[in-house]
């Protein structure tokens, strides 16, 4: 009982707290504590985002191997792909292309694009360069924009670097120098590989750069640039920020040199070969009075039926309030019977039906037997094929000196449509790069931000005194712990304190508690302070001009005044502990 009239008397407590300190909090994840709140909505009819767009002007790169900006369209450079699938007359590459502006965020007025139309769609496309490109003389540097216009939940946008000479129709079969971009299919992120041939047996192998960058997959406009310079050495950058750098030699998964020896493949362990250190004791022996069959589980001998349980009772009845439907036919439908239900009286009993007795564990139970194990007698230790040269072996260091390139292709698998390139640059110098990053992208990436904040504005920001989001947050917290004690206490008077506790996870009991705690130390210590301040005043010093029996009269004055003083204060702390212990023996009864 004292322990529910304090529950009680704490969630009083917190009640009035809130009451106190302001009005009633919001409690977060109600639905209708953001129901007047603005929504951003997206705005249609873009001309009314109100920015004004730079006009589109060509931008020349003299010097570039390739540059490609799309002002005179697809044909007669770029060509779809016609492959046609293995075995059958059906083309390979449904996926549609076309050179168009942006429909979604346009930042340069008659900025035409390279775009992809189709979803689910196979794309191919690519163009020849104006001659062969080889990365051996000063290098290479790759930069192109992409542009996902309906984001990007599962396809790729990356670009291959076709090997020269270029053969028959472009397809996932055409060998490719370098392949580099983003792509996003379960992992996300920006591919960087590379072909490599080996100089003994003539087969290329793909080198995949190990830990690469994680693309953006919002619809504005990103920039991508690879550099590979003649020191083996690269970097990856994302809108002129390098993302990842490293060297082809290190960094790449396989590696370019395969290892000087390998294992022996003819070779092959001795049947005598023992490699296991541990081995069943064969001595061993089961112990007699080891049950394999005993069950894990055994019924409860020491459990008895409840007195409430009616095992004569059936589980479910038929449903005493239903009737037979005025349309049934006995010779049609048979004889009716009423729907079973529950039968009620064994939701007011301890159960009903035959009683069994509940399962324990089997303290015999001891499962199946196995021997120990011992060390190996005749251990030899962990076998390992011989070593031997690698036949294949070889030794590059300069892989930069890439094959040759003589076209570029897109070659992808998409579920959207949206996915655009423009501005792709081929060549050899990091300056010609970033001047189109500063001339051309940045402008465009500018505008692109500003028609995407003039057509999603952030609503106002309100500014709040650190009172009143302190005062928000005591309110908040109040409101979780008055919550939580009346949860407490609906469970303790349901299911009994040990369930209540169990199920209480919020932590606000305890704070409760320990509030409450705090505040009968202070009292009890502010009462201790007030019994006894009277003790703790010094007695007055008698005057020293007074006569020796005037001072003598007064100190037995005092001294009488303090025994009344004692006694009575013996007295009222004698009272009190009777009234304590009286208090006390009330509770407990």
């Amino acid at each position: 009982m004292t322990l529910k009239l304090n529950i009680l008397l704490l969630l009083a407590l917190a009640f009035q707290a809130r009451r106190v300190c302001g009005k009633e909090a919001a409690i977060p994840g109600d639905d209708n504590s953001n129901k007047d709140s603005p929504a951003s909505e997206l705005v249609a009819d873009e001309p009314k985002h109100g920015v004004s767009l730079p006009a589109f002007a060509p931008f020349s790169v003299p010097k570039a191997v390739f540059w490609e900006q799309f002002s005179d369209g697809l044909e007669p450079r770029w060509k779809r792909s016609q492959a046609i699938k293995d075995g059958e007359d059906e083309a390979r590459y449904s996926g549609e292309w076309a050179v168009e502006e942006a429909s979604e965020l346009l930042g340069i007025a008659g900025d035409n694009m390279l775009v992809v139309k189709s979803e689910a769609r196979h794309h191919a496309i690519s163009a020849l360069l104006d001659r062969p490109f080889d990365p051996a003389q000063h290098g290479l540097v790759f930069q192109y924009e992409v542009k996902l216009q309906n984001n990007l939940n599962c396809g790729g946008a990356y670009a291959k670097l076709l090997t020269a000479p270029l053969s028959g129709e472009f397809s996932d079969a055409t060998p490719y120098t370098l392949m580099f971009g983003p792509d996003k299919c379960g992992d996300s992120k920006v591919h960087l590989i590379y072909r490599h041939r080996n100089p003994v047996t003539g087969e290329y192998t793909q080198h995949h750069l190990k830990q690469p960058p994680t693309p953006p997959t919002d619809r504005l406009t990103h920039l991508y640039t690879l550099a590979v310079h003649t020191n083996n050495s690269f970097s990856v950058s994302i809108d002129g920020s390098e993302q990842r750098a490293g060297s082809l030699l290190e960094d790449f998964e396989p590696p370019v040199n395969p290892p000087k020896e390998i294992d022996d493949p003819n070779d092959k362990k001795p049947l005598d070969w023992e490699d296991e250190e541990k081995i069943p004791d064969p001595d061993a022996v089961k112990p007699d009075d080891w049950d394999e069959d005993a069950p894990p589980m055994v019924p409860d001998e020491d459990a008895v039926m409840p007195k409430g349980w009616l095992e004569n009772e059936p589980l479910m009845v038929e449903d005493p309030k239903a009737e037979k439907p005025s349309d049934w036919d006995d010779d049609e439908d048979g004889d009716w019977t009423a729907p079973m239900v529950p039968n009620p009286r064994c939701a007011e009993t301890d159960g009903c039906g035959p009683w069994k007795r509940p399962l324990k564990r089997n303290p015999d139970h001891k499962g199946k037997w196995t021997p120990p194990l011992i060390d190996n007698p005749r251990y030899t230790g962990e076998w390992a094929p011989r070593r031997i040269a690698n036949p294949e072996y070889f030794e590059d260091l300069e892989p930069y000196k890439l094959e040759k390139i003589g076209g570029i292709g897109f070659e992808l698998w998409t579920m959207q449509s949206g996915i655009s390139f423009n501005n792709i640059y081929l060549g050899d110098s990091i300056d010609d790069a970033a001047q189109i990053a500063k001339n051309v992208w940045e402008p465009k990436h500018e505008a692109e931000i500003a028609v995407r904040d003039a057509l999603n504005p952030k609503p106002p920001k309100v500014e709040k005194s650190k009172a009143s989001e302190l005062l928000e947050l005591v309110n908040i917290r109040l409101a979780d712990i008055a919550f939580s004690i009346g949860g407490f206490y609906g469970a303790l008077q349901r299911d009994g304190v040990v369930v209540a506790l169990r199920d209480e996870r919020s932590g606000a009991i305890a704070s409760a508690m320990a509030v409450g705690g705090l505040c009968w130390l202070v009292w009890n210590l502010l009462a201790f302070v007030r019994l006894f301040s009277g003790s703790a005043t010094p007695a007055q010093t008698p005057s020293r001009t007074t006569t020796t029996k005037d001072t003598s009269a007064d100190s037995d004055s005092n001294t009488a005044a303090e025994a009344a003083s004692t006694s009575a204060r013996a007295d009222a702390g004698g009272s009190g502990v009777a009234v304590k212990r009286k208090g006390a023996k009330s509770d407990k009864s």
